[in-house]
Parts: C-alpha cells; sequence; structure tokens
C-alpha cells in the first residue's frame, strides 16, 4: 500500500495523546469486529465514551451503538465499571493511567452505511465501530490524531488471502495493506471506510491523480472497459471543476453481491455496493446494457459529492452533530443536481450515447411526477423530511411523498436549460455550481445562497421561478422546454405488473390495475398501491395475495393476458389473501395512465450544445 508521506508527516508532527483502535477481524462466522480501545489520557473525572447516530450522506438516526456488545474497561489490568448515559453514550469511572476499551461490534448489514464481516469479505465504517473520545483533553479534536490497526484474518485456505483497501493515511502496511492508519481527528477518522477480502484492484490516473476501483466478492467484471469508461467520466468532472480536485488520490471502494445497490461519499473514496450483473457492459460492438450504465451513474454520482457535499455543504452541516437530525432544505440541490449530472457526465464523457442519455433522463422524470405524492409534497419539504418520509419509506409513499432526488434532478435539468437559453448557450448549470463552489465553500450555503447564484448567472425571472418550482407542488414545463432543445416528449404508460416506467415508448395495454405486483415462489403479492385506482377502489392493499381475476388462477401469465382481455368499465370478481382470510372483491377496470414520458431526439442542433453532439 502506498503511504501518504506528506498527510503522515503532517500527523506525526501533532504533539497531542493519540487515541488507538485495533480491529481484530477472526470472528468471521459470527460476524464479530473485535475492537480495542487505547486512551493515553483518560479523564480524571471518568471518561465519555459514544458512537454517532448517523453518519454524513445518510440522513437517518441509525443508532450504531445497538451493535455493540461485551464492553468492558480495564487500566492497569484492572477492570473499571461504567454506565450508559443514553442509547449512544458510555461514561467509565475516573482512571489516572492509560485506559483500554474492549467491545464487540455485530456486522452484518450488507450495506454501505454500517459493517459487515463474513467469510467471503469484510466492510466497515468507521462511524459503525470507533468510539468517540470525549475527554477534555481532547476536546479541540481537529488537534486529536487517531490511529487505526486492522488485523487480518488467519485463514483455513491460504489461497485465499485477504488484501485490504482503505483511503486513510497508511503509517505502516504489510504486502496485503493491513497495518496501521492515522486520520487527524474523529471527523475524519469516520470519512474513511475499510474493505478486506480477495481485492480486485483497477487502477487509473485522472486529472493526473491515481484513482483505483476495487472490487470485492465474485465478479465477471470487464477490468479493461470499467477502467476506461470510469477514467472518462473522472476527467470529465474534473474538467467540470477547473481541475481543482480536493483530493490526492481515489478510491472506488465496491462490495459485488447477488442484488443490491447504493453509494455513500466519503473525502476521497466512495463505498459501493453493486450486483454482480452490472459489471458485464456485453460486448464491445453492442448497444451498453442499461445495468452497466447505471452502476457507472452510481460510480459518478458519488465521484461529484466529493465537491459538492463534502466540500461545498449546507451551512448547518458546518460542524456535523451526529447524535441528532439535522434539518435542511437544501437536499434537492445537493442530491438532485448530482443526481442530474451523474448521467450527464456518463454521456458527456462518451461512455453512453446521446439517444440512451435521453431515454433513461424521461424513465427518471416519470418516476419524479407520477403519483400524487409530488402533488403533495414540495423539494424542499422532502429534504428537511429526509430523516422520516424518505429514508423511512413506507408502501404508500408513491402517494404521500416527493423525491428530493429524482423531482430535485428534474428540476435541476429545467435550470441547466434555463440559463442555457437566457445566455445563448454561454452559461450554464456549472457556471451555478463553480459560483457557489468558489464563494461559499468554507461558511456554507443556505437557500437563499443556492437562489441567489441561479439568479446572478441567469436572471431574477429565472431565481423566481426556481424559488416556485422548490417551494410549491405546481406541474413542472418539462414538454415545453425540453422541445426547445429538440427533445420531442412522448405520453408513455408504465409496465403492466411493476408499473416502472420503460425506456421507450410501450404499447399500452386495454386496461390496468393500478398496483404494483411482485412474483413471491408462486404467489403474485401486491406491493404498492396507487390511490384512485381500480385497485384501491376495490379494496385490494398492499400485501394482499392475488389469487384469482374472474375465477382464473393468478400467475404471471394470467395476469398479463387479463390486461389486454378487458375494456376500460367492465367489471370482474378478484380473490385476495390478507393475513389468512379469503376475500372476494369486485373489481372495475380502468384505462392506463399515460402518467410517464418517453423522450426522443428530434433535432439534434438544438440539442448539440447541451450534449455536445
Amino acid at each position: 500500500m502506498k503511504t501518504d508521506s506528506a498527510a503522515v508527516n503532517a500527523i506525526k508532527s501533532q504533539s497531542t495523546p493519540e487515541i488507538t483502535y485495533i480491529i481484530d477481524t477472526q470472528d468471521l462466522h459470527h460476524h464479530y469486529f473485535n475492537v480495542t480501545l487505547t486512551i493515553e489520557k483518560p479523564d480524571p473525572n471518568g471518561t465519555i465514551l459514544r458512537l454517532p447516530a448517523w453518519l454524513p450522506g445518510s440522513y437517518m438516526i441509525r443508532d450504531f451503538a445497538k451493535n455493540v456488545v461485551e464492553f468492558s474497561a480495564t487500566q492497569a489490568d484492572c477492570e473499571l465499571s461504567y454506565i450508559r448515559l443514553d442509547k449512544s453514550t458510555w461514561q467509565i469511572s475516573p482512571a489516572t493511567g492509560p485506559l483500554t476499551v474492549t467491545y464487540r461490534v455485530y456486522a452484518f448489514d450488507l450495506s454501505v452505511r454500517t459493517a459487515w464481516l463474513d467469510s467471503e469479505f469484510g466492510f466497515f465504517n468507521p462511524s459503525a465501530l470507533c468510539l468517540e473520545v470525549l475527554n477534555s483533553e481532547y476536546r479541540n479534536v481537529n488537534q486529536t490524531h487517531h490511529q487505526i490497526q486492522v488485523l487480518p484474518p488467519q485463514h483455513e485456505h491460504p489461497a485465499r488471502q485477504w488484501q485490504l483497501a482503505t483511503g486513510m493515511p497508511c503509517i505502516q502496511a504489510d504486502k496485503n495493506g493491513f497495518g496501521t492508519f492515522r486520520a487527524e481527528s474523529y471527523a475524519a477518522l469516520i470519512d474513511y471506510p475499510f474493505m478486506l477480502g480477495a481485492l480486485t484492484r483497477i487502477n487509473f490516473s485522472a486529472g493526473n491523480i491515481p484513482h483505483s476501483l476495487v472490487l470485492v466478492g465474485r465478479h465477471f467484471a470487464d477490468e479493461e472497459r470499467l477502467r476506461d469508461d470510469l477514467k472518462a467520466i473522472c476527467e470529465a468532472q474534473i474538467e467540470f471543476w477547473q481541475g481543482n480536485v480536493p483530493f490526492d488520490n481515489y478510491q472506488f471502494l465496491t462490495m459485488v453481491v447477488g442484488e443490491g445497490f447504493g453509494g455513500l461519499e466519503h473525502r476521497n473514496s466512495t463505498a459501493l455496493l453493486c450486483s454482480r450483473h452490472t459489471l458485464e457492459p456485453g460486448a464491445r460492438s453492442a448497444a451498453v446494457s442499461d445495468e452497466y450504465l447505471t452502476f457507472l451513474s452510481l460510480c459518478s454520482h458519488e465521484y461529484f459529492h466529493s465537491w459538492n457535499i463534502k466540500q461545498l455543504r449546507p451551512k448547518c452541516f458546518h460542524p456535523y452533530d451526529l447524535q441528532h437530525e439535522q434539518y435542511t432544505e437544501q437536499l434537492w440541490f445537493y442530491e438532485g443536481i448530482t443526481s442530474y449530472l451523474d448521467d450527464y457526465f456518463v454521456q458527456q464523457s462518451g461512455v453512453m450515447p446521446a439517444e440512451q442519455f435521453i431515454q433513461r433522463l424521461g424513465q427518471n422524470i416519470s418516476r419524479a411526477l407520477r403519483g400524487k405524492g409530488p402533488q403533495r409534497q414540495s423539494v424542499l419539504e422532502s429534504s428537511t423530511l429526509a430523516w422520516t418520509t424518505f429514508y423511512q419509506q413506507n408502501e404508500n409513499a408513491q402517494n404521500a411523498i416527493s423525491s428530493y432526488y429524482t423531482k430535485g434532478a428534474t428540476i435541476a435539468l429545467l435550470i441547466d436549460l434555463m440559463l442555457r437559453q437566457a445566455s445563448n448557450q454561454l452559461c450554464s448549470i456549472r457556471d451555478v455550481m463553480i459560483t457557489l463552489y468558489q464563494g461559499k465553500r468554507v461558511r456554507g450555503t443556505d437557500h437563499q445562497d443556492l437562489i441567489a447564484a441561479i439568479t446572478e448567472i441567469g436572471n431574477p425571472e429565472i431565481g423566481k421561478q426556481v424559488q416556485q418550482w422548490l417551494a410549491t407542488t405546481k406541474p413542472l414545463p418539462i414538454d415545453v422546454w425540453l422541445e426547445q432543445f429538440g427533445i420531442e416528449v412522448s405520453p408513455n404508460t408504465a409496465e403492466a405488473l411493476t408499473l416502472q416506467p420503460g425506456l421507450s415508448a410501450t404499447i399500452a395495454n386495454q386496461v390496468a390495475l393500478g398496483a404494483v405486483l411482485q412474483e413471491k415462489g408462486n404467489e403474485i403479492v401486491v406491493s404498492r398501491v396507487f390511490e384512485e385506482s381500480a385497485a384501491a377502489l376495490a379494496g385490494i392493499a398492499v400485501h394482499d395475495r392475488l389469487v384469482a381475476i374472474d375465477f382464473l388462477a393468478a400467475n404471471r401469465s394470467n395476469v398479463q393476458k387479463a390486461f389486454n382481455r378487458y375494456k376500460p368499465g367492465e367489471r370482474v370478481v378478484v380473490h385476495v389473501i390478507r393475513d389468512d382470510q379469503l376475500f372476494e372483491r369486485e373489481l372495475t377496470w380502468q384505462a392506463p395512465q399515460a402518467d410517464c414520458f418517453a423522450l426522443t431526439i428530434r433535432d439534434k442542433a438544438a440539442c448539440g450544445q447541451w450534449l455536445r453532439l
């Protein structure tokens, strides 16, 4: 592992006492990380330790301390008592010499947010494992360095040698990357995830900066294709930011699993979760698979966060309070604009054809605007309530909330197009980002800063219009603006069973149920019901098991045939099982809703500068 000499020298120059964590990975089969914390100067009045309740970038209280077991504290081989002050905090009795705390952390959350450990691989965010020391001795957390030593597991199969990957500055490591790492503060410590296992490293340079895509888990990746495509995407983003790069190396730490998806940004890396099949783009001569493009878009999204939330961020996140919710109206900007630009950079880099970008744009707009949720909740409110209604969505979400990701991305698209039109293509959303990055990176932004930057680059009318779109649920004039840029907007219907918007125009069925159906084994189960749909009006509910439609067994084939057998207004008997009871419902079929959008390029000259055609 390459040692970051500048970071190491800066850390060594500090004279403050050290806080050390030893992470033992031996207990693979029970999924425990064993942690030993050493505090050189404990508080003589009693040392207080705590874990965060959430971590930056994932706006939900997760209470990481709930996974801690077998907590104990010793000083000079004498056991010390402790009390729990609250769900996340421990107070240890007074001690005068070096204090040792040992505990175990259960790690069986296969996500990018907490920790995972089994015989295949391991992953952890230090926010899930490393207790923060709240002593007065360490009150100035920006001058207290923290050290982590990660021990390799002892495998019964030496051929499956594990390696370790992290962006944390390395002090010393063996040939497989296991060793000692240091961060300049607790805030820095929890911003470096660790991944361990049989790793595949795909190295490349972008902007003369070393980058790596690191994969763990069985995969069939086209490594050469991934290297070339990610390099192009990263270089497109570095160009966007005028060569201002906030890191000197970067890693895409990727867990490859059967089914999974997610990403979380960090200061010089991102933690990613993807399905095995997404890393197979298909033959180079064929169209790139949509699943592969979605993985590249995820990489693009998290990479862009290196600037847009890790550097430039809301004022209220200066500093983060990781014990309580921190509310902001601005997530539409930090996640929505990032969501608009993630696919855009994949297209701008030459990896995604413009036609596919436009198709995917239509699919994302459809997800943003369909259902009653976007008519009931503004994106400002959606941002503020991320902690509950977005991150803790229930089966009624499509009827109740809007998404600051997808609707924020749709508003970002409109901002970009309006700025381009008003300036005769001389300005775009890029100018807004650069203006804010240069002027607000240090102290952070509030809502008015965002509107002011849009107004400055555009004009007062644009600023006023954007404010209205953000604060209200009024319809967005998608078709008007896209058609001005040569994009044809056609009404479209969703896929019959899943109700997912398609990439291109679909042939509508005769009738629609208005419910999302999932196959679970041999059963068809209702997972979502849209308000005022045929299903809702018939009394069909989420979790109902569909038994029969018009006295014919409800399997996938029969259900799909039913959608073309009847006409709107016709009635049929539907049988469902709810809990352990059989119910008979009378259902009146409705016509499919053309509430999705299919986009196609009509005039290449009109969209040429936007899409660099």
